[in-house]
């Protein structure tokens, strides 16, 4: 989300403020007429302008590239805007928004994002020196973007150029490790040097292999795949088999496919694109994480997110590229599925999962891709189709086994959530670390069918093995949920009170936790001292949270504070709560809470 504080609105704003009012006398549009060029009439620029500043402000990539883009066409050519409008049409999908890239890259071709988009044009049409002049950095780039994958850019560069010969020059390596940067240039050569079947091949992967510690786990998984392409090349098939084995050690999530995954095909008849898209993904990979990381600042901005925000929308541009020149390139649709999932973008996400086939080796990858996409979208029934494909691909996966389990159990099919959590139970050690997300998840369950006894005796065992393994400290959500439902089920509250103490101490910034502590002061004790001022922050930190809000009502109510109280619940209501809460908020709207605890004590007079 855009903040007071992003760029991308205060840029906006002072090219709205630079035309406002003013006539504009040299905006062109694209068509002429009798060869003069045609005025676009004043308000055309001011409604692109601020048609521009609803779709930044609202993420909508497309509308956000249309706009600018038209902004731009018409005339306005501040060069910050300019960069912004070739960024989004860059982060947009389809051929004519590539097109739109190329043609804003044109009015700034000493720009380093421009010098990309032009680089990357030029080499999906095999105009490689025009790639190479476009990817070499420019004199006025002292970092950036083409400082740090200028080197692999301008191999694949060569590559295309002469495909069967032509060794490139070798990288100086500094002296100790080697970092992120060159090795993933190292890469591109070793790579480069198996499609032309060279002789310092293996010694260009035993070097990489030396030093990778260092580097993402993304990209050390092409570099396996890679060098197991290499291998089978050189019949050589049961160590490249091993290899594609080891991506699941590397990278868990690729344990859902490494048993599917095949050496490619590799020789002079190797496409430069699909090499160049490859590339592409490990630059992204050495760009790092851009999930957003909740915290509670009590409504401020967050300084980071618009950090975040603009490395997403690199990596996304990036991603971008490489399924411009590689539009079937499977690891690439995913990784853009989920920086657009991350940046909000869910029907882009969904969309550039599009066209991956059932056989495809990473399908179970694309369909676990889909299923986050769907939850995000609070779309269930989709979540469940898809990750029923990942069980159907990986029917003893645990953790995939752990995620259907609770879809089914939010549908309401508890009793097949049961089946799936005792399956996954049935495949883990009891003492694995993973055990006890699966028995709170089927506690949870247990809880929906009103079995309390099942229940119960799952948090149990889940909370003596996270004694046991200390994992308690790390997991404040089990003792969250174990507190909790002893306060609403009137059991241990000592118990309870000291669960939820914990977690509010290991989580500070959780707002459920908060509230949980809260609750089971006012419940358990009557204490409104300490609860109200837990619950006021929580419902700040979670205002849309019905369960929050009606907590805090009841704290109003008991302190005399009955509008109050009423205007909570009724906000609560707009917020669709679960059933559960639902009924006791219209309780409470029809006569007041009832907490025993509270029966006989005065309550001052509303005020």
């Amino acid at each position: 989300m855009q903040t007071k504080r992003s760029p991308s609105r205060l840029v906006l704003l002072a090219c709205l403020a630079s035309v406002a009012g003013v006539p504009v006398t040299r905006a062109v549009a694209a068509d002429t007429q009798g060869g003069v060029a045609l005025m676009a009439p004043d308000y055309s620029l001011t409604g692109s302008l601020l048609g521009s500043i609803v779709s930044v402000q609202r993420n909508n990539v497309s509308d956000a590239d249309h706009a600018l883009y038209e902004a731009v066409m018409q005339g306005y050519r501040d060069p910050d805007f300019v960069l912004m409008a070739l960024r989004f049409a860059a982060m947009d999908a389809g051929s004519d928004s590539a097109a739109r890239a190329v043609t804003l890259a044109r009015l700034m071709p000493q720009q380093n994002l421009a010098r990309l988009v032009l680089g990357t044009a030029a080499f999906r049409d095999r105009h490689w020196k025009s790639a190479e002049g476009f990817f070499a950095l420019h004199s006025k780039e002292t970092d950036g973007l083409l400082r740090m994958a200028g080197r692999g850019l301008r191999d694949w560069c060569h590559y295309g150029a002469n495909p069967a010969n032509g060794q490139e020059d070798d990288i100086t390596l500094p002296q100790g490790g080697i970092d992120p940067v060159t090795w993933l240039a190292l890469l591109q050569q070793a790579r480069i040097a198996s499609l032309r079947d060279e002789a310092r091949t293996d010694s260009l992967f035993a070097q990489l292999d030396r030093s990778a510690v260092a580097v993402p786990p993304l990209v050390r998984v092409q570099a396996l795949q890679f060098e197991a392409d290499w291998l089978a090349f050189r019949h050589h098939d049961a160590e490249a088999r091993q290899r594609l084995k080891n991506v699941g050690g590397l990278l868990p999530a690729f344990q859902l496919v490494a048993g599917r995954l095949r050496p490619g095909r590799i020789g002079t008849d190797f496409s430069p694109n699909q090499g160049l898209a490859e590339f592409y993904i490990g630059v992204t990979a050495l760009l790092g994480d851009t999930a957003s990381h909740d915290s509670d600042n009590g409504g401020a901005p967050n300084p980071d997110d618009d950090k975040l925000k603009d490395l997403r929308q690199l990596k996304i541009l990036l991603l971008r590229q490489a399924l411009f020149l590689a539009p079937d390139l499977t690891l690439g649709k995913i990784l853009l599925a989920e920086e657009l999932r991350n940046d909000g973008q869910l029907d882009m996400a969904q969309s550039a999962l599009d066209g991956v086939a059932e056989d495809d080796p990473l399908a179970p990858l694309s369909d676990h891709a889909q299923a986050q996409v769907a939850l995000k979208r609070h779309d269930l029934n989709a979540a469940l189709h898809a990750l029923e494909r990942v069980v159907k691909a990986n029917p003893d996966n645990p953790d995939i086994l752990n995620e259907l389990g609770s879809v089914q159990d939010q549908l309401g099919h508890s009793d097949a959530a049961i089946e799936t959590f005792t399956h996954a139970l049935n495949k883990v050690s009891v003492m694995e670390s993973r055990v006890w997300p699966l028995l709170l998840g089927r506690a949870i369950a247990w809880d929906h069918l009103k079995r309390r006894d099942k229940a119960q005796a799952d948090l149990d065992r889940a909370l003596a093995l996270a004694l046991a393994l200390a994992l308690a400290p790390a997991e404040p959500v089990l003792l969250n949920y174990a507190g909790y439902s002893d306060v609403e089920h009137n059991e241990r509250p000592e118990q309870a009170l000291l669960l939820l103490r914990r977690a509010m101490d290991m989580a500070p910034d959780d707002a459920e936790i908060r509230d949980s502590y809260a609750w089971a002061l006012l419940k358990q004790k009557g204490d409104l001292t300490q609860a109200l001022p837990l619950l006021l922050s929580a419902v700040n930190a979670a205002p849309a949270d019905a369960e929050i809000a009606y907590h805090l009502g009841v704290a109003y109510w008991y302190q005399g504070r009955q509008l109050e109280a009423r205007d909570q619940w009724s906000q609560a209501l707009n917020n669709k709560p679960e059933p559960e809460t639902k009924a006791l908020i219209d309780a409470a709207l029809a006569g007041g809470p009832d907490l025993p605890v509270m029966r006989g004590r005065a309550i001052p007079s509303p005020r």
